[in-house]
């Protein structure tokens, strides 16, 4: 109760005073309800002013800037996911090739991917494919990307995942689709599941893929 109505006075206020609001979302003490509002805040403020909304984002620590960035980032992805893309690659051009690897940026990398290929998967995709293949922040993306294409138009997913290089982000995509498909054509994620390039983990997943097509089709599993 109390989350909910911290967030209706930020909501209110971060239309009038998005700074003031923002400022006083990070300064409560209550971790769970901070992160809510802070997310809340940051969103607001930067359908008014993006930019001014970034610069407080970066000027925070830890948690709280992550969280508040991937916010602005969703938030402006909504409406023009292009531009989220260049923030991020803002963010990121000036930073030592390690440091674009890291956790949060790889996050924000899946928050614009996740967002933009849910209005238009091929040009998500293409951006995806173009982020830095080290630290699996290209893999993230794509997996993401395949997931809410699948939801879309499941061919057309199934189709472009098949011309991406074979490795380590075909996988990732390759994974979606047989946790996608597990529970209505187990069989069709067990094929997904065999093209795997990482024999190891293709194994692990077509026994997975078996065991719960085992519980509701034995005698089709076994065959």
């Amino acid at each position: 109760k109390r989350e909910r109505a911290m967030g209706g006075v930020v909501s209110s206020w971060a239309d009038t005073d998005p700074a003031a609001a923002a400022d006083f979302a990070s300064s409560i003490d209550n971790p769970f309800v901070k992160h809510q509002v802070l997310e809340l805040a940051a969103r607001r403020w930067a359908n008014q002013d993006t930019a001014a909304a970034m610069e407080w984002a970066q000027g925070l620590s830890g948690a709280d800037r992550q969280r508040a960035t991937e916010s602005i980032l969703h938030g402006v992805a909504e409406y023009t996911p292009e531009r989220a893309a260049a923030i991020y690659e803002e963010l990121t051009a000036t930073l030592p090739p390690e440091s674009r690897t890291a956790h949060e940026f790889r996050r924000m990398a899946q928050e614009i991917a996740s967002v933009w290929s849910s209005s238009s998967p091929q040009e998500a995709a293409d951006w995806a494919m173009g982020l830095p293949e080290s630290g699996e922040v290209r893999r993230a993306a794509i997996g993401n990307v395949a997931e809410h294409w699948l939801r879309i138009d499941s061919m057309a997913a199934g189709e472009w995942i098949l011309e991406l290089p074979t490795g380590n982000v075909r996988d990732a995509a390759s994974e979606r689709v047989v946790h996608s498909t597990v529970q209505s054509d187990p069989a069709t994620a067990f094929e997904w599941a065999n093209s795997l390039s990482d024999e190891g983990h293709s194994t692990g997943l077509m026994r997975e893929v078996l065991h719960r097509w085992n519980s509701t089709d034995p005698a089709s599993a076994r065959a």
